[in-house]
This record gives C-alpha cells, structure tokens and sequence, in this order.
C-alpha cells in the first residue's frame, strides 16, 4: 500500500482520490470499485441518473460513508487512519453542499455562514468571515435580501443557493456540490454555475459537480463523467460521450442530442 503523500511538498497530491471504493447497503452494491483522482484546481462533473451513486461518490470523499472495501484519501491522507483532530482538519479543507440544503434551522443565511466560515482554515485569519465577504456571496447567488430570513422562511431554491453560499464561504480547497442547480429556473441556474466556474478560476479550488442535468455537467466542465451503478460507464468531454457508440450513454444523453438538434435547426 503507498505511503499518503506530504500535502506540503511542492508537488501537492490530489485533493481527493478514490482507489477502487466498493460501497455496500446490506445487500445492494452503491460504488462497485470506484477509482478516481481529482488534482488541485480541477473541475470534474459526475453525471447520472438518480440512483446511480453519484451523492455516495462526495460523502464518501469527505468520510461521511466509509467504503465497504478500497482507499479514499483526502489531501493525501487516509481519513480512516488519522486521529479524530487530523480528520477535523481535513474536513475544514472541504466545503460541500448538500441536496436538501442541510442548514441551521435556528439560524439566519448570515448566521450559518458566519458559523461556516469559522470553520474554515483558509484565506481569513482564524477561518473568519468578514461581513463584506458574506454580502458580496449572498449578493451573487442573488440572495441578499434574505440575510436576515431562516431557511424555513425560503423557497426551496434559495434554501439550495444559500447552502451553496454557505459550503463557499470558507474559501475551500475542495469544493462539491450535489445537485446544485436542480429545481432553480433557468437564468438562476446558469448564474450558479457561472459563479462556480469564476470562483474555481480565481481561487484554484478543486471543483465536483454531480448532476443528473447532461446541459448542467457539460457547461460546467470538459471532464465529464458518467456515472452508472456505482460505475464509470464513460468519461471525455461531451463531444466524447456523444461519439460513444455504447448503448447506456447514446441513450443517456440522447435527451441531449434532440436539444442540441434543435438548437441546430433553429440558428
């Protein structure tokens, strides 16, 4: 088994990889053999069908499901095999936004990210964020108006931008985010994920996206991947999974193709 790399060398290991995670619910196979490795600063979109195991692929980045069977390491360090305060402050590398928002309820969209950004470790001294900070990201997942409000006072949209407010604001180094644009119309959605990809630019932040949205994956990323049973069924940029001539992702993105065709016939 190789030793975990020195995240502090000049040649920094990946932020996350997967070697051959197996996953298992009682008897149902969630990741079968799973591998993958994400550099710093790399933008990756897991795309799939819901079901597919595309949520269990981020918890298990973050140590939220232990695999079954296989290697998960973060920044270069086995999480199952450091102390409670190492993987603590791994965690606080990481930032991620959960499906159903997973907010404070007690707490204002400030306050749950004045409490995440103290948990961070990066960019502000002690973690803190400054006021201004919060209002420049609330202003531009266009909820600056709510600041004041609890997440049981928002609509399910803004409850999914301010959980992906609140997994940004400690400038992480390893940022994912499972489902981010679903349920948003479509002018919210395409300002999200052209916050995301600025913000990976500016900040070198690597970047996951999981989606079951083949427009969403592919504006977001020329590294596409899609994720089938726990498996890789196929991964390149879209012109390379529309070349595919395998059956599961021709008709997997066929919804794509008809767009696309559309689109064709109407310019």
């Amino acid at each position: 088994m190789p030793e975990p790399r020195d995240i502090g060398s000049e040649n920094p290991p990946p932020s996350v990889e997967l070697e051959r995670a197996t996953l298992l619910f009682g008897p149902k196979t969630i990741l079968d053999g799973f591998s993958l490795s994400v550099p710093p600063g790399a933008k990756i979109s897991l795309l799939g069908e819901n079901s597919s195991g595309k949520s269990s692929i981020l918890k298990v980045m973050v140590g939220l499901a232990r695999p079954t069977s296989g290697r998960v390491l973060l920044f270069g360090k086995d999480p199952a095999a450091v102390s409670a305060a190492e993987l603590d402050r791994l965690r606080r590398r990481v930032g991620m936004q959960f499906q159903a928002g997973a907010m404070f309820d007690s707490l204002t969209v400030t306050e749950n990210l004045v409490l995440a950004g103290r948990e961070g470790t990066r960019g502000r001294a002690g973690g803190k964020a400054r006021a201004r900070d919060i209002q420049e990201l609330l202003e531009s997942v266009g909820l600056a108006h709510a600041a004041r409000r609890r997440p049981s006072e928002l609509s399910g949209g803004m409850r999914k931008r301010a959980a992906l407010a609140r997994a940004l604001i400690a400038e992480p180094e390893l940022a994912l985010f499972d489902e981010p644009t679903a349920g948003l119309d479509p002018v919210t959605a395409n300002l999200i994920i052209n916050l995301l990809k600025d913000l990976s630019a500016r900040r070198r932040a690597a970047m996951i996206l999981a989606t079951s949205d083949v427009d969403v994956a592919r504006r977001f990323s020329d590294d596409l991947i899609l994720v089938r049973k726990g498996q890789i069924a196929a991964r390149g940029t879209i012109g390379h999974l529309l070349a595919s001539t395998d059956p599961y992702v021709t008709n997997y993105l066929s919804r794509f193709k008809l767009v696309d065709r559309a689109l064709a016939v109407e310019g």
